[in-house]
């Protein structure tokens, strides 16, 4: 139980990094990171992110069909 609730807050941090406030942190014109300005490459990271942490967390403990 209790590293489902771990998921859950990583989720939701995740969210807020992509869609909340913080993203304003990102939105710099002058930066560049890979050939791509900052805040595509802020992001293209934090999607990465979520991709690998929904996938760790349904292989490892959402997949389960056992209630």
């Amino acid at each position: 139980m209790k590293e489902k609730h771990i998921y859950i807050i990583l989720v939701i941090v995740v969210m807020l990094m992509l869609e909340g406030p913080f993203i304003l942190m990102a939105n710099k014109i002058e930066s560049m990171i890979f050939g791509l300005p900052f805040l595509l490459f802020w992001v293209l990271l934090w999607w990465l992110i979520a991709t690998i942490l929904f996938l760790v967390a349904f292989l490892r403990n959402w997949g389960n069909n056992n209630p």
